[in-house]
């Protein structure tokens, strides 16, 4: 597993979750609404639809750290099947109200998402068939 990169997508998907948390507070505030303090934000984070799809990766990151953790270690089909998650959630699935609908249009505006974004996608090779 060692010469797998998923433990750098890992790192990499966290980098781009907190960009975007940073982004999407950013425009929750920005319509007027208030976020008292880190634990508010962390409740909202938690419990509020708007940012719902944001769990989604929340999650991801979450199975590719209980996969790294694994005894015995991940096999390289499970992190191979990882990898391809990401890349679905990123790029696969454009219905409305899906993580990679509102990521998609937040690549478009937000450079700093973009940017990590092409990072993350050299981690992928041919498209995932779902």
């Amino acid at each position: 597993m060692n010469d797998h990169p998923l433990p750098k997508l890992r790192n990499q998907l966290l980098s781009l979750h907190k960009i975007l948390m940073v982004a999407e507070r950013a425009m929750y505030e920005k319509e007027g609404n208030v976020i008292q303090s880190p634990n508010h934000f962390l409740q909202l984070l938690m419990s509020d639809e708007r940012f719902a799809w944001l769990r989604e990766l929340s999650q991801l990151i979450v199975m590719i750290d209980e996969a790294m953790e694994e005894k015995p270690p991940i096999t390289r089909e499970r992190a191979d099947a990882l990898v391809d998650e990401a890349k679905l959630l990123l790029t696969g699935n454009n219905q409305a109200g899906t993580f990679s609908k509102r990521y998609a249009v937040l690549v478009q505006r937000v450079p700093s998402i973009a940017a990590a974004n092409a990072e993350i996608e050299k981690h992928f090779g041919p498209p995932v068939v779902p």
